[in-house]
């Protein structure tokens, strides 16, 4: 039962919550069969900010993002190590971890955005409590490394997660529309590029396709392959992005997905922005254009590539978990219902 057809069922449901100590999370969970939506985000919430993989380059990135929400009208709370420093990490795994699980704990906290991306996320799903997280559902979102936080946490609780924006993302106009459409307003976004300013779609297999969205960076997915942190791929919509990549690194990320299966499961497969992802030697390699094409001209399933999605300046805010409509041959995807309560 989805959220919508429970829907009429939901007051009696509240109206015997007393004798049947039906609590918040309990009725959230109901109401999307499994699927679990945060609250969505209003003015004078907190948001926890927290640095969960790499070290920041300058502590005013941090005080620039908090300057940012607060224009927001949120509040924040800043972990401590999101100013840390440990080699390629912001701090100790345990130390990262834990702040981490805070943030989930903490009542006050209403959402929990990362500073940025880097690596060090797959280091922590260990020693996460899943549990935890399912029992405090709030909005995370972030991009990049946090891929592995976002489709672990998705997968593991059914908790809708959020790509995103992260402190060190370009926060214009363009993506903090996206981000209210999404996180405040509850929208049942329809994401399009804009013509002549956003990246040109290209369609390699046409059609549409329906299906629980899941996906985020390429190398990152790449690298939880055979772990216990990735969803069944059948019937899910696959988006990907990266960047700094050359094209014969995309081509072996992408061959080892096809390896594993997951091309022959999905619905359909949507293409971010992978920016910078040029060769040192082209005369010695195929375009990044070319490698799509190899993979995807006339795929079975609907293929595009150009989304506004990933390290780019105009960013799209996704829901990571929820059923969504892709139609390739448009180049656009639209959510089938709002990802937040």
């Amino acid at each position: 039962m989805n959220r919508r057809t429970f829907l009429p069922l939901i007051g009696t449901a509240l109206v015997g919550a007393s004798c049947l100590s039906v609590n918040s999370e309990s009725v959230k969970e109901m109401l999307a069969g499994g699927v679990i939506f945060p609250n969505r985000l209003k003015k004078g919430d907190t948001i926890g900010i927290a640095a969960p993989a790499g070290p920041i380059r300058d502590k005013q990135e941090v005080s620039k993002f908090v300057d940012v929400l607060h224009s927001l009208g949120f509040k924040t709370k800043v972990a401590p190590h999101t100013y840390g420093n440990y080699g390629f990490l912001s701090a100790e795994d345990t130390v990262r971890a834990s702040e981490f699980m805070d943030l989930i704990e903490d009542e006050h906290v209403q959402g929990i955005f990362f500073i940025r991306g880097g690596w060090g996320c797959a280091r922590l799903l260990h020693l996460l409590d899943f549990d935890s997280i399912k029992r405090n559902p709030k909005v995370i979102m972030g991009f990049s490394d946090i891929t592995t936080l976002l489709n672990a946490i998705s997968f593991k609780t059914g908790l809708v997660t959020f790509h995103g924006p992260s402190g060190n993302s370009s926060w214009n106009d363009y993506s903090i529309k996206f981000l209210k459409d999404v996180l405040i307003n509850a929208k049942p976004v329809a994401y399009h590029n804009l013509q002549g300013s956003d990246h040109v779609i290209e369609t390699y297999s046409s059609g549409t396709a329906v299906g629980d969205l899941y996906g985020g960076n390429l190398s990152v997915l790449c690298g939880l392959v055979g772990s216990d942190y990735l969803p069944d791929w059948k019937g899910k919509i696959l988006f990907l992005e990266d960047v700094m990549e050359e094209p014969y690194r995309i081509d072996r990320m992408l061959t080892q997905l096809k390896l594993a299966g997951v091309f022959d499961e999905v619905s359909g497969i949507i293409l971010g922005n992978f920016r910078k992802c040029t060769a040192e030697e082209p005369e010695r390699s195929f375009t990044l254009e070319e490698v799509f094409k190899l993979h995807f001209l006339n795929a079975k399933t609907p293929v595009f590539y150009g989304a506004q999605i990933g390290h780019v300046r105009n960013k799209f805010t996704v829901p990571v978990g929820v059923r969504v409509t892709m139609n390739a041959d448009a180049g656009t995807l639209e959510l089938n219902e709002p990802s937040v309560l």
